[in-house]
């Protein structure tokens, strides 16, 4: 091999490593933000469900619509969704009723629902329909977009009287988050559909009550109290009683 040769492969190398340093770094893939993680792990938990897949799609087109990095404090304590559901089945006041859902941090619901603790979000939904419902297949797709997590969360809780009370309350975390809500809803003469809804939330990380202190115990006395005056000695006409009266020696 002459020069020549020897040059042309020591360039073709180099050139080969330019290109090689060149490709690592073009196909670098960048980590995945918490809406990503979160929107996935939503994507898989919807499975085939058409439902649930149009629920988690309309909280993806969510997120192409609002700055969810730039958010802050975005909500007060009971903020309702962006808009009342259309909800079809309802027909005793129409065709196309609507339902109010919303989301709280603190304070009861009309239902009885108890008051949520630091760091989690009670959904609740208020159908236009009258009447108790019977049965609830409302549900929430919910993601912190702090933190990345999520859930697929059924409103199912009940109350005494094992009525629904179409709430549920979620452990999100403190953070913003955002979330969409759809399902059915029994009622004696009718069957609701809700179409998807969404929202914006806010979830304060405010410190746990600390429980009030233990009574004090009552203390013994201290020494040096005052004590229990002693018994009055006997009288002088007495003790020269007892004198006369003992014999002389």
């Amino acid at each position: 091999m002459n020069g020549r040769s020897i040059a042309r492969a020591a360039a073709a190398v180099t050139a080969l490593g330019f290109g090689a340093v060149l490709t690592l770094t073009g196909t670098a893939v960048a980590e995945p933000s918490p809406v990503d993680t979160g929107l996935e792990q939503l994507t898989t938990a919807a499975g085939a469900d058409p439902a649930a897949q149009a629920g988690v799609g309309a909280l993806d087109q969510f997120t192409k619509l609002v700055d969810v990095a730039e958010l802050h404090n975005v909500a007060a304590a009971f903020t309702p969704f962006a808009y009342a559901a259309p909800t079809f089945g309802c027909g005793s006041v129409g065709p196309i009723t609507t339902i109010i859902a919303a989301a709280s941090t603190d304070g009861n619901t009309i239902n009885g629902g108890v008051d949520p603790v630091p760091g989690t979000l009670r959904f609740s939904a208020t159908p236009a329909h009258s009447g108790s419902p019977l049965s609830s297949g409302l549900v929430v797709a919910w993601l912190n977009v702090n933190t990345g997590a999520s859930g697929l969360t059924t409103l199912d809780d009940r109350t005494e009287l094992g009525l629904p009370t179409l709430s549920k309350t979620v452990a999100s975390g403190p953070g913003t988050v955002i979330a969409s809500m759809w399902g059915m809803i029994d009622y004696p003469s009718a069957h609701c559909v809700m179409t998807p809804t969404v929202g914006m939330f806010f979830v304060p990380n405010l410190p746990v009550q600390a429980p009030p202190p233990p009574a004090p115990e009552v203390a013994p006395a201290a020494a040096g109290a005052p004590q229990a005056a002693p018994a009055p000695s006997q009288p002088i006409a007495a003790q020269d009683e007892i004198a006369h009266q003992t014999p002389a020696n």
